[in-house]
């Protein structure tokens, strides 16, 4: 705020207009409805700005099919559109990289609000726009009112139809110029009668719904009011950067200054009705000087609340004079009306004063007084409105003593006006002790003690000597000021600590909760830290998703028993997204109170606390609205974080199941098919056929035989890999042994390719399940023939690399896609072919990886020898055999 110099320019208004200006100009062509002629009237002042040399290009241009407005696209250059596929359809989009490769001097980019298709830089055109902006490039745009995220819900309850695609406000506050396209509804609707906007049949829908003449007049005083405020920002931050005092009577605005003596309720709802008939944006203010106890604090959060709920802005200014802070606020945010509550006959009353020194110091303001009903008699309290402690009296009292007897035992040794110091010295300590009022007590009865023991004539209070009575008379002031200073200044240190504990409290809920990655955690960590830190019994409550029965899901403290009358208070409160129970205007007998926690429109149960010993004021004080407002976003994270989850497992099942229907489908089908060909031809015709024939057909039939017992046995292994139910037996073997094996397996299928074999010699044993080795080698080596060229070479490589074996098997195929080397271990990824490929179901090397994992190795896929075909990489941990180690010590 700035209180020194009110022509002092803003520092931040400054900044801010700077910022502004450092970066590319936006203008906003701003409707009330489709058809006004936003795009029109741009593209008028597009050819204007060309006319003037000025290097103009149109990046998009939505005409909408109107010929009118594409005969003005003619005559300016336009960037070509990025297309792009999404859902097998073809879209034309803005190019973002052409547009800050060219960077003209004016941008068109039309559809402010228009969402992006999958696959741009950004996925809203708005983002688009700020990247321009960003980079200097003058932006021109256009959108309707209806668009604005602020006035979703005021749009969707006028129209009845909610916008999908909305921008945030940050953007028009961001233009430098906006423009009002508009329209009366009796010219849009002829303009849709004319098939100016829509087809005729569209049109037809839209008069009938959308459009309807109260719905335009409703949206077009929405586009006049976001015009009027805009410009009265732009008034203000002019104001604030120039340092001009004001206000200026553009547009009436109003101010609304409360305390917490009771009677701001009143204040509000008779300034309520004033800004309504003045159709005036009002503030409630009320300044915060340190002084404001427990109570005074309650009654201004009702206060709030209240201006709230009747569309007011609420402020809470800070510092130590009341009507300066006001006062400079109200010039800040260029007020002209300020309005005040006149007290009654309380002349002791410091809102009497500040009343009075508002009247006198706001000449430019327009001051209302409203007058508010007589406070009822309060015991006495303190200045902090606290109630009286006497104890803190009797500190004073004995301070006072002590410095008296302090005094009195250096009075031969300093002078008199040194003995005051003294006292002076308990005055400051008692108000650090305790507060203002003791403080300026011990402040009087030091004064009088003072005068009584150490003035002459002694234990009189009379004085003789007026240099003695300037003296005393001193002291008092500076004893009251310092005094008055000293627990002021205490009074603020309790509230900056209290206010500190209350935010760590909430930071360490808040820290608690997001690292919590479930519902459970979310509830058992809420319920945790709260009963830490509030220290009374508490649970959290929902309807069971079975039965819809409510169910306590976690508690805090001692267990307790809800009865019935609880169980329907919490109904009551998941329903209405209310407060129920104690403190509240349903069930308050109830010694439990509960809150519902709700997120994003959603109740998800409620936070039940057992008050029935604590004071309603000091419930209030907890702030328990920020705690149940965390752990209903928490809760709604955790939940959107399941259901993403569980449409992930949903979708990678449902896809699972195709590929396995389909690869069931493939290679089932297939062997049997010619297996049952063979069978049948050598029934019918086996008197007809050769014995190479007949023999043959035998063959056919047993290697069919063999590739569907090959299928089967790898949907087994994958079902216990899956399952955690494949054993390893492990055993020491060489791999030498494991790898002959696998060749004679796979003989038959390698007839057309050379196989060489380079495996270091000294290889220790391995130390795993001999079979299953085997079998992920065969399943490798099957794989590489499968996609290997005739008369192509086979490579296997085995050495050893640290604790580990590394054997290579590569062949000289087509190779594998670097993207796709990864989902080769993924169940029936085939590759481009898919299932219906000739390379199978996709099942073995998803196998392999499993079999490898379980031994502790790891399996991947690399580019092949020199780039050329493919490599699958298999390492292998070695552990020392029991052979090696007696080896060992024999030659040791």
């Amino acid at each position: 705020m700035n209180q020194g110099d009110p022509n002092r320019p803003n520092p931040d208004a400054l900044l801010k207009t700077q910022e502004r200006e450092s970066a590319g100009g936006l203008k906003i062509f701003l409707g009330a409805a489709p058809g006004v002629g936003k795009t029109y009237q741009m593209l008028q002042s597009a050819h204007e700005l060309k006319r003037q040399g000025v290097d103009v290009v149109v990046g998009v241009a939505e005409t909408h099919g109107r010929a009118d407005t594409e005969a003005l696209c003619e005559g300016l250059e336009q960037l070509p559109a990025r297309e792009l596929e999404y859902a097998g359809k073809r879209f034309r989009e803005f190019d973002v990289d052409a547009a800050l490769q060219r960077k003209p001097d004016v941008l068109l980019v039309d559809e402010l609000a228009h969402r992006n298709i999958p696959g741009t830089r950004h996925p809203r055109r708005y983002q688009d726009i700020e990247e321009m902006l960003d980079q200097g490039i003058n932006v021109w745009t256009a959108i309707n009112i209806q668009h604005l995220e602020s006035l979703s819900d005021v749009v969707a309850s006028i129209t009845g139809v909610r916008m999908r695609e909305t921008v945030p406000d940050s953007i028009l506050e961001r233009a430098r110029d906006i423009v009002l396209v508009d329209l009366t509804p009796s010219e849009l609707l002829e303009r849709l009668r004319q098939g100016k906007v829509y087809v005729p049949e569209q049109a037809r829908a839209a008069m009938d719904g959308y459009f309807s003449p109260s719905n335009l007049s409703a949206l077009r005083e929405l586009a006049v009011q976001a015009i009027a405020e805009r410009l009265d920002a732009d008034v203000r931050e002019n104001m604030q950067s120039r340092g001009i005092a004001g206000p200026w009577h553009i547009r009436s605005r109003m101010l609304v200054a409360v305390d917490g003596s009771g009677q701001g309720e009143t204040l509000v709802r008779a300034a309520r009705r004033l800004a309504e008939r003045r159709k005036a944006p009002w503030t409630v203010v009320t300044v915060d000087n340190g002084r404001a106890g427990t109570e005074e604090r309650q009654r201004l959060e009702k206060v709030f609340d209240l201006a709230s709920r009747l569309g007011a802005e609420v402020k809470t200014l800070r510092g130590y004079n009341i009507a300066d802070e006001i006062l400079a606020f109200a010039r800040d945010q260029n007020v002209t009306t300020l309005i005040l509550g006149r007290s009654h006959n309380r002349w002791w009353h410091f809102r009497k004063s500040t009343s009075r020194k508002l009247l006198k110091q706001a000449e430019a303001f327009e001051v209302t007084f409203i007058p508010v009903p007589r406070k009822q008699r309060r015991p006495m309290v303190e200045a902090a409105g606290q109630p009286v402690r006497w104890s803190d009296y009797a500190w004073a009292v004995g301070s006072v003593g002590v410095a008296t007897a302090i005094s009195m035992g250096l009075e031969n040794l300093l002078p008199l006006g040194n003995l005051s110091l003294i006292f002076l010295t308990s005055v400051l300590w008692v108000a650090a002790r305790t507060g203002i009022r003791p403080a300026l007590f011990s402040a009087a009865l030091s004064f009088l003690t003072y005068n009584f023991f150490f003035t002459e004539p002694r234990l009189t209070f009379h004085m003789a000597d007026t240099d003695e009575l300037l003296t005393v008379v001193f002291f008092l002031i500076i004893a009251v000021t310092g005094g008055n200073l000293a627990g002021r200044l205490r009074d603020q240190v309790k509230l900056l600590r209290a206010s500190n504990d209350r935010t760590d409290a909430h930071l360490q809920f808040t820290r608690r909760l997001a690292s919590a990655p479930d519902i459970a955690s979310v509830q058992t960590e809420a319920v945790e830290t709260l009963f830490t830190q509030l220290k009374v019994p508490l649970i959290i409550a929902q309807r069971s998703p079975e039965n819809d029965v409510i169910e306590v899901v976690n508690q805090g403290g001692p267990a307790h028993t809800l009865n019935d009358a609880a169980r329907s208070a919490i109904d009551w409160a998941i329903r209405n997204a209310k407060p129920s129970g104690a403190f509240s205007d349903t069930l308050h007998s109830l010694p439990w109170r509960f809150e519902p926690i709700e997120a994003d429109g959603e109740v998800y149960g409620v936070l039940g606390l057992r008050v029935e010993d604590m004071a309603p004021e000091y419930y209030r004080g907890l702030a328990i609205d920020v705690y149940v407002h965390q752990l209903g976003l928490a809760w709604f994270r955790t939940r959107l974080a399941a259901n993403l989850s569980a449409s992930r497992v949903a979708e990678e099942t449902e896809r699972l199941r195709s590929a396995l229907l389909s690869s069931i489908s493939h290679d089932l089908r297939t062997p049997l098919a010619s297996m049952i060909g063979s069978a049948s031809t050598l029934k019918s015709m086996f008197d007809r056929l050769s014995d190479e024939d007949r023999a043959s057909l035998i063959d056919s039939v047993l290697g069919e035989g063999e590739r569907l017992d090959r299928y089967i046995r790898n949907l087994l292994d994958m079902t216990k890999l899956g399952h955690g139910t494949l054993k390893i037996e492990r055993d020491w073997i060489a791999f030498t042994d494991i790898l002959s094996s696998a060749l004679r397996r796979t003989r038959s299928l390698m007839s057309n390719v050379r196989v060489e074999r380079e495996v270091q010699e000294d290889l220790p044993l391995l130390f795993v399940h001999p079979a299953l080795i085997e079998q992920a080698l065969v399943n490798v080596i099957e794989n590489a023939a499968k996609f290997a060229p005739d008369n192509s070479t086979l490579s296997i490589q085995a050495h050893r690399k640290g604790d580990g074996l590394i054997i290579a098997i590569s062949d000289e195929g087509p190779g594998i896609p670097e993207g796709q080397r990864d989902q080769v271990f993924d169940m029936f990824f085939t590759g481009g072919e898919g299932d219906r490929g000739p390379h199978g179901s996709g099942l073995g090397l998803a196998i392999c990886h499993g079999m490898v994992a379980a031994h502790g190795g790891r399996i991947q896929a690399l580019a092949g020898p020199n780039g050329d075909g493919a490599t699958i990489e298999i390492a292998l941990p070695l552990i020392e055999s029991p052979e090696s180690e007696s080896n060992r010590e024999a030659i040791e």
